[in-house]
């Protein structure tokens, strides 16, 4: 029987579990696998953390906070998280979701002959597969080139340096090792995207979120929607579909986790750049026209 470890890294400014977390979490476990739970910034879990955990066989691990998903990992594999595992699977709390049941999704995905797999594939910067959902081989983790990458001084980075360095600097080193590798989304460059790339998970995510693959959203897309997208809105007529999902934890999570003041907002000049690049191309026109609509009764 085939060995599945998860090291989920998560944070949260109160050391909480969030509802939409622990949501997520049951549903990895319903999968079969293993957790292991980086709490970072926290000292000791707190009794609800604690009896949630024990309640679902997951194994709490606080650290200190630092290196973001990347230095929980490191910590996790460090401790020996991974060891006598066959396939182990990258996760972290930047999503909310599942909105369907994740087990039939995880098992076509394990079917697939790649030695590592994620759930989005994004060309932004650089090809790789985004690293909020990875899952790789035992003997794909175990690739110098990979280690290599996961052995940076994540906790010395800021967040621009871990994604360059981390989740760009894995997609370079699975081409450089020659691993195969799959998407449940992939990142398909036509037209205008093939000069430009974007995040599919902002850019697309209302088609993401209704594919059979990935259903999810960003968090920080409803949070922070640093690429101004228009069509946001449209979350809670999408979980109002899903029986699977309550809006009331992504309401919870967006009244606790006020936007990033460093996030910039973006200009109309980006914001009209995005409607023309999505694959959401109905929700953006849907999104549009009242902006139109609005400017010409302005007009003299």
């Amino acid at each position: 029987m085939t060995r599945i470890v998860c090291l989920f890294a998560h944070y949260d400014p109160a050391g909480r579990l969030a509802p939409h977390v622990r949501h997520y979490l049951a549903e990895l476990t319903a999968c079969g696998m293993t957790i292991h739970l980086a709490l970072s910034g926290v000292r000791r879990p707190d009794a609800e953390t604690a009896q949630f955990c024990a309640r679902h066989g997951i194994v709490p691990h606080p650290r200190p906070n630092g290196g973001l998903d990347f230095g929980a990992w490191q910590d996790l594999l460090a401790a020996g998280c991974a060891e006598g595992a066959d396939r182990i699977v990258l996760a972290n709390d930047s999503v909310f979701g599942p909105l369907r049941h994740l087990a039939p999704i995880l098992r076509a995905m394990m079917d697939r002959p790649a030695d590592v797999w994620g759930l989005v594939e994004s060309h932004d910067v650089a090809w790789h597969l985004q690293s909020w959902f990875l899952c790789f081989t035992a003997q794909a983790l175990d690739h110098p080139a990979i280690r290599r990458v996961l052995a940076q001084p994540f906790a010395a980075m800021g967040k621009p340096e871990i994604v360059l360095h981390g989740e760009v600097g894995l997609g370079m080193a699975i081409r450089s090792a020659g691993l195969r590798t799959a998407a449940a989304w992939t990142d398909r460059r036509t037209g205008l995207r093939r000069l430009i790339s974007t995040n599919p998970m902002h850019a697309d995510w209302l088609s993401v979120a209704r594919s059979d693959g990935v259903p999810f959203i960003k968090v920080e897309l409803l949070r922070d929607n640093p690429c101004g997208i228009s069509w946001t809105g449209h979350w809670r007529a999408l979980v109002a579909c899903s029986p699977h999902f309550r809006a009331e934890w992504i309401e919870t999570c967006l009244r606790d986790q006020p936007r990033r003041t460093a996030s910039r907002r973006a200009g109309w000049k980006m914001r009209l750049l995005y409607l023309f690049l999505s694959r959401d191309r109905g929700a953006a026109l849907s999104a549009l026209l009242p902006s139109i609509a609005g400017f010409q009764r302005r007009r003299p």
